[in-house]
């Protein structure tokens, strides 16, 4: 099964360059090849979990045999080793990360592990399983800059099941209740900690042509909506809660597990917290189609696979802007 990536925040922190470099006339935009964002750090721990749930769902769980695909390592990965066991009897699985090979535009070095902590199988309902990230860095070929994952992040299996099961009879819903707390080191030295609360469901109501995957925040706030991701800025050290106003949703508009896989719906609000100055806030909203061939058109709200634009609107104090994004 294709991988589902999950940078659900990078576009939030390509906004967030607003809001930083309105209160700092001498800071360089985000966007820029030469400064580190705060999407690295979201990123680079997302692909390695991302590479955790392949193993665990396609060799582990024997999902690629539904796919009629074998199962290969993921980028970046020079081998696994499963030779000790945790307190609990069972396996530790190191992914061993090597930097001579690029991924895309990365290169990645470090270790990963994961292991599972409450149960005994990957597939039984209630099981968790811990990635722990051990000196994970990511470098980006396109600037230089690196981010270094130190933390875990803890995956519950909630119903029971591996991702393939969705799709394959007899069906059922898999639920992955995410939470995790990790230290991202950028090149310079900074340190930003990071926390997640999140709830990813994958879902079909025919085969993979109907497979779906939605991320939702797993925390309410009595002020705010379902939170999943706090932490601070990279720029000015800002405190931010990013709420699900609503869930993301990526529906496969293809007939095969290949996809393609389109955001069709989302709806998120990071607020920050900047002294003297509120409300601050960057509203994202997927789901829009945007005929970017021609210049005077207008983006129109569709929710289906033609989808291919955010709707990016900033607050700052009593000034509210808004722009849109491709995906």
């Amino acid at each position: 099964m294709k991988k589902l990536s999950i940078f659900i925040i990078g576009v939030i922190f390509i906004a967030l360059t607003v809001v930083t470099t309105s209160c700092k006339k001498d800071k360089q935009n985000v966007k820029t090849t030469t400064k580190p964002s705060d999407q690295q750090g979201s990123s680079a721990a997302d692909g390695a979990m991302d590479d955790v749930s392949d193993f665990v769902n396609n060799k582990i769980g024997g999902g690629s045999t539904h796919r009629s695909s074998a199962y290969n390592l993921p980028c970046g990965v020079v081998y696994i080793d499963s030779s000790t066991n945790n307190a609990s009897g069972n396996k530790i699985y190191k992914m061993h990360y090597g930097s001579q090979t690029p991924c895309g535009y990365v290169m990645k070095s470090g270790i990963v592990t994961f292991d599972i902590v409450t149960g005994t199988a990957f597939n039984a309902a209630g099981t968790v399983y811990k990635i722990t990230y051990k000196n994970y860095v990511v470098e980006s070929l396109a600037n230089g800059e690196t981010v270094e994952v130190n933390g875990y992040i803890t995956i519950e299996n909630v119903n029971g099941g591996y991702i393939w099961q969705a799709v394959v009879p007899p069906t059922t819903t898999i639920v992955y209740r995410v939470r995790g707390n990790f230290a991202v080191t950028y090149k310079d030295g900074t340190v930003r900690n990071k926390s997640y609360f999140q709830l990813r469901t994958y879902a079909s109501a025919n085969s993979w042509a109907g497979l779906s995957l939605s991320v939702d925040g797993d925390t309410v706030d009595a002020n705010l909506n379902k939170i999943y991701e706090i932490g601070k800025t990279y720029d000015g050290n800002y405190s931010y809660q990013t709420e699900a106003i609503n869930p993301f949703v990526w529906s496969n508009c293809g007939t095969t597990y290949a996809g393609p896989y389109v955001l069709k719906t989302a709806h998120a609000r990071m607020n920050i917290t900047i002294p003297a100055i509120s409300p601050t806030y960057i509203d994202v909203q997927g789901g829009y189609y945007w005929n970017y061939n021609n210049a005077s058109a207008t983006p129109s709200l569709v929710n289906d696979c033609t989808t291919n634009a955010y709707k990016i609107t900033t607050v700052i104090g009593t000034t509210t802007t808004s722009q849109y994004q491709l995906y």
